[in-house]
């Protein structure tokens, strides 16, 4: 194996890892923070749903990622290495920042990036679905958790035993974190691959396998603190309006994967949280959200750059 391949799958793992990191907390915080599941149990429970949905489903957002932006036959593999690269860029300056971002939309803006500095056809009406997507996502998310927050909440209510309930709440946060966990395996590991794919050097269940396997190192070893501090605020809206953000959420990145498009679980869960926060009537942070739509906005736009950049520092050497 060449020293590009090399780099192309190191690069692969690292966005992965980074995904496995951050974004686990989405999927299993509430029920860590609950004490409902150990650490352990469930990176495990991660690991299993995460390496499920990208074999079995993970394909359609792979394809759009690889070969949808830029036509099949155009992206190489040093084109998929510079997307890659500047995309984990991106996501590392904005993590030292404290800026919310999305690694779905700093790959997607990778992918822009080279396919502008090689005068590839770009797909246009195909950024224009996903640019759709990416706003509609969060705001379905929260329509969905404000339905399920009602339905939830009129289910309790008439229960009358405590055990019952508490059954309820331990089984509704496992189930709503395996979906999710489900769905990262769908969408977050198929932007991590993508690019692979579309270069042709992995095909989409060998890349899925691949970024499963380094999505679910990032939860065993650096998403303890995250998953901790998500679910103690996630588990301040209370049980039902917790799962409700989380299934949410999980059904709006479902609908995105079943169209082939790459969304950001981050998103759409910070769509649930507000959506039942509005509902619940605990209200929502302006500046918060303020600072998580600039990241919104800035990272594709960003990554577009950093893509060219490197693309042109990578010609003055004769890399590419």
């Amino acid at each position: 194996m060449d020293a590009l391949a090399l780099a192309a799958i190191a690069v692969a793992f690292y966005i992965a890892w980074n995904i496995g990191s951050n974004d686990s907390a989405n999927a299993m915080g509430t029920a860590v923070g609950a004490g409902i599941l150990s650490f352990r149990q469930a990176t495990l429970t991660i690991a299993i749903f995460v390496l499920m949905g990208a074999y079995l489903k993970g394909y359609k957002v792979m394809k759009t990622v690889g070969k949808g932006i830029v036509p099949e036959g155009y992206l190489t593999m040093e084109m998929a290495v510079i997307a890659l690269l500047a995309a984990g860029v991106w996501v590392t300056i904005a993590t030292i920042k404290g800026l919310p971002v999305s690694t779905t939309q700093a790959i997607v803006g990778g992918v822009i990036g080279v396919g502008l500095a090689t005068h590839a056809p770009v797909n246009w009406y195909t950024l224009l679905k996903i640019a759709a997507a990416w706003v509609v996502s969060p705001v379905l998310s929260g329509i969905l958790a404000m339905v399920l927050f009602k339905f939830y909440a009129w289910v309790v209510s008439r229960i009358k035993t405590v055990s019952t309930i508490e059954a309820m709440y331990k089984a509704l946060a496992i189930l709503g974190g395996s979906y999710m966990a489900f769905n990262f395996g769908t969408n977050e590991v198929a932007n991590a691959s993508g690019p692979l794919v579309g270069a042709g050097f992995m095909e989409p269940k060998v890349a899925g396998i691949f970024g499963a396997i380094s999505l679910s190192v990032g939860a065993l070893t650096f998403s303890y603190a995250v998953m901790h501090t998500v679910g103690k605020k996630i588990t301040a809206l209370g049980p039902i309006s917790a799962f409700a953000a989380q299934f949410g959420s999980a059904i709006a990145v479902s609908l995105a994967n079943f169209f082939g498009l790459p969304v950001s679980s981050s998103q759409s869960i910070v769509g649930g949280v507000v959506g039942v926060g509005l509902l619940a009537g605990q209200g929502v942070e302006k500046s918060v959200i303020r600072d998580i739509v600039f990241g919104w906005v800035a990272t594709p736009l960003t990554a577009i750059f950093i893509s060219l950049a490197i693309f042109k520092a990578f010609a003055l050497v004769g890399l590419v």
